[in-house]
């Protein structure tokens, strides 16, 4: 599958919310009690996107040139992990188009993501989900990720993931 990735512009920050909405409706939808907050976000968490946008973080992935998914890619991430020594890539904000699960896309975007850290001799890959969401910690624990404990953030618990890259 031929996947595009380019950084996100400033001006297309109203995308990358529209994206976080569709995932929150979708997963409300399923009964998921998550990222719920991204319906009407705050000032708190419109600010650690505009944020993310400023450090040009976030990437957009595109399809026959129609944006299919994002991520943000950090390296350093205390908010969430704490203070680290080691060479990582944290995700956060990492969707894709619900109208396109099954597809293999979220797949594809990790394993690229992986490529990306290891041509930087990065050989870490972090991420977090929400604690209670069985399928997305089983989707991510079937793609090889293993569990590094849970943090509190806000009002939600989280459950930390990492996977070596060789």
């Amino acid at each position: 599958m031929e996947l595009n990735y380019r950084k996100a512009k400033m001006s297309e920050m109203d995308i990358a919310f529209d994206l976080l909405k569709e995932a929150a409706e979708w997963l409300n939808e399923k009964g998921i009690d998550y990222w719920q907050v991204w319906h009407d976000p705050t000032e708190e968490y419109k600010d650690w996107i505009k944020h993310g946008f400023e450090n040009r973080e976030f990437y957009f992935v595109e399809k026959d040139k129609k944006i299919v998914g994002m991520f943000r890619l950090k390296f350093h991430d205390e908010m969430f992990w704490g203070e680290k020594n080691d060479k990582a890539g944290y995700i956060h904000s990492f969707t894709t188009k619900r109208s396109l699960k099954g597809h293999g896309i979220g797949t594809q975007i990790l394993k690229d993501i992986e490529d990306k850290l290891k041509s930087k001799s990065i050989n870490i890959l972090r991420l977090d989900c929400g604690a209670d969401n069985k399928k997305l910690c089983n989707y991510y624990e079937d793609y090889g990720f293993s569990e590094a404990g849970i943090t509190e953030l806000k009002e939600d618990k989280l459950r930390l993931y990492e996977k070596r890259i060789d």
